[in-house]
C-alpha cells in the first residue's frame, strides 16, 4: 500500500506488466534457395539490422556456476541497478545464460558497466548482445574498466575521453570521480574491448617525445581464448590446443606466457596506483 501511496510501483506491480509486442517489420515475400542440396534463406543486411533495432539495448548475463531463479535476478535488478524502467528478463538455450532487454541507452549503459558482476553472490559475465550472438561461444568484446593515471583533470570532459580511447575500444561511460572530477589523480572510465587482441600501454597526447605520454591500466581485461572462444585462459594455455592425436600435452604452471606476465604488471601497477590514491 506503501508503495502504491507514495506513486512508486512496487515489485509485483512491475514484473506483472503485460508485456508489449515488438513492432512488426515488413519484409518482402520470398522462398527459399538451395545450394549444394541444404536449404538456406538469405536476408539483407538492412533487414537484419532493422530486425535487431529493439534489443539494441539488450545484454546477456553468463552466470560462470549456479543461476539463480529468473524471480530472483529481476529481484535483484529492481532493487540494486538503479535502472529507470524495469527490464525484460527471460531465459535463453543455455541454462546459465539470461537475457536482459532494457528500452533505454542510460539504463543499458548502467547495466553494462556495473563493476559488481554477481546476483546475491552468484557471479556471471556481461555481454552486449547482437544478432551475430553464438551461445555456444563467448564474445571477445566485453567491458573493461581502465585507468589513465595522471591524465590533467582539463581532458575529463567525455569528448576528450572518446577521442583518446577510440583505438582502444567503445566509449561506455566515465565513473563518477572523473565525471565530477571530484579525484584529479587519473582519470577512470569503461570501455568495450576485444579481448582477444593485444591492448596497448600508452599513447601520446602531442607529439611523441615532446607531448604527454599516457599510460594506460587495464584493471578488469580478462584473457581470452581465441580457439575455444572463451574467456579465463589464452590460446597458449589452452589444454584443448595443445592436446595432438589423443596425446597429453603437459604445460608448467610456472611458464607464463607474455599475456600473464602482462597481466601481472598492469595489477602491480593498479595496486600501487590505488596505494597512491588513499
Amino acid at each position: 500500500m506503501a508503495a502504491k501511496d507514495s506513486g512508486r510501483r512496487s515489485f509485483a506491480d512491475l514484473v506483472s506488466m503485460v508485456p508489449q509486442p515488438l513492432p512488426e517489420l515488413l519484409v518482402p515475400l520470398r522462398g527459399p534457395k538451395y545450394v549444394d542440396g541444404e536449404m538456406c534463406f538469405q536476408l539483407t543486411k538492412e533487414e537484419i539490422a532493422r530486425s535487431a533495432e529493439p534489443f539494441r539495448f539488450s545484454i546477456v548475463l553468463k552466470f560462470i556456476r549456479q543461476r539463480p531463479s529468473l524471480d530472483v535476478i529481476r529481484s535483484f535488478i529492481h532493487l540494486c541497478w538503479g535502472l529507470s524502467c524495469m527490464p525484460m528478463v527471460t531465459a535463453m538455450r543455455r541454462s546459465r545464460n539470461v537475457f536482459i532487454r532494457m528500452t533505454n541507452e542510460q539504463d543499458f549503459v548502467k547495466a553494462i558497466s556495473r563493476e559488481s558482476c554477481e546476483v546475491n553472490g552468484n557471479q556471471y559475465r556481461v555481454f552486449h548482445w547482437n544478432p551475430e550472438f553464438n551461445e555456444d561461444e563467448e564474445p571477445s568484446l566485453v567491458p573493461v574498466w581502465i585507468v589513465l593515471p595522471g591524465l590533467p583533470p582539463n581532458f575529463y570532459h567525455e569528448s576528450f575521453l572518446k577521442i583518446f580511447t577510440a583505438p582502444i575500444g567503445k566509449f561506455i561511460r566515465r565513473d563518477n570521480t572523473t565525471k565530477c572530477a571530484t579525484r584529479t589523480d587519473g582519470a577512470r572510465l569503461c570501455l568495450e574491448m576485444d579481448a582477444s587482441k593485444e591492448p596497448i600501454s600508452y599513447f601520446w597526447i602531442g607529439m611523441p617525445g615532446s607531448g604527454r605520454k599516457q599510460e594506460i591500466i587495464y584493471e578488469t581485461l580478462p584473457a581470452f581464448c581465441t580457439h575455444c572462444k572463451i574467456q579465463g585462459h589464452n590460446a597458449r594455455t589452452c589444454k584443448l590446443h595443445n592436446r595432438r592425436d589423443g596425446e597429453k600435452i603437459w604445460i608448467r604452471k610456472n611458464v607464463k606466457d607474455s599475456e600473464e606476465k602482462k597481466t601481472e604488471i598492469q595489477a602491480e601497477n593498479m595496486l600501487s596506483w590505488i596505494k597512491a590514491r588513499e
